[in-house]
């Protein structure tokens, strides 16, 4: 129960990346964006450890460390993020030495996905991002929409999943990427390589709730909020804001 109500949350903060973009304010759409990558890390870590214990100490450190790239970085710019990472792998593998009744293949889980939400958040703190935010917010907003779209029609769950999740990305960003004065070389390699990075990191995303113990079943909101996820690492990932631009 507590699931679905995170993923209805996130469906708010989708609304407020909206009001953001129509009111035109920058705090309210970074806020958003770093409240569903919580969220999303919430609801990933509520399906690997059982709350109702002790082990929502686990869940709580590991958020807090996923949030501590956008405090460190807000405040200490010139701290890299890559080095900042390295001492928060070192810091998780300390932590779970001490952990009782954890195999490897849950710390395993564990690490990548706060190293997923941790670099994500810590895109929100950086130039590209401020500079490109509005880019940004209107292709999250136009792929929630249209995976929404999607699920309704029970494409989905169908054989075509992969076909629509690649060609999807693509014509969006395309589609958005068009109206700038970018080179069409450019936008064509950021949107194939934004579409097969997202398509690959959704499907793993997919295979690491199917090991879950906890998950009785996957519902719809779980696929888009997984790949509405893997779609903004994508972009930081795979360099797209500079690809866009012509810097390789």
């Amino acid at each position: 129960m507590f699931q679905i109500q995170l993923r209805y949350f996130q469906y708010i903060l989708s609304v407020s990346i909206v009001a953001g973009l129509l009111l035109d304010s920058f705090p309210l759409m970074t806020a958003a964006f770093v409240g569903i990558a919580l969220t999303w890390l919430s609801e990933m870590l509520i399906a690997q450890f059982e709350i109702s214990s002790e082990k929502y100490l686990v869940v709580m450190v590991i958020l807090l460390l996923s949030f501590s790239s956008t405090v460190v970085l807000s405040f200490v710019e010139s701290m890299e993020l890559n080095v900042l990472m390295v001492l928060l792998i070192i810091y998780v593998l300390s932590f779970f030495l001490f952990q009782q009744d954890i195999n490897i293949y849950k710390i395993g889980n564990v690490l990548f996905l706060l190293m997923v939400s941790f670099l994500l958040n810590g895109f929100f703190t950086s130039t590209q991002y401020t500079e490109n935010i509005n880019f940004i917010a209107t292709l999250y907003i136009s792929i929630l929409a249209l995976k929404t779209l999607a699920t309704y029609f029970n494409i989905q769950f169908s054989n075509f999943q992969f076909f629509f999740n690649f060609f999807g990305v693509l014509i969006v960003v395309v589609g958005f990427s068009s109206f700038d004065s970018y080179q069409t070389l450019d936008i064509v390699l950021a949107a194939i390589t934004v579409a097969t990075f997202t398509t690959l990191l959704n499907f793993l995303f997919i295979k690491i709730r199917f090991e879950y113990e906890l998950t009785s079943s996957l519902t719809n909101q779980i696929y888009i909020f997984d790949f509405l996820i893997a779609f903004l690492v994508s972009i930081y990932a795979v360099d797209a804001l500079n690809i866009l631009n012509g810097l390789f």
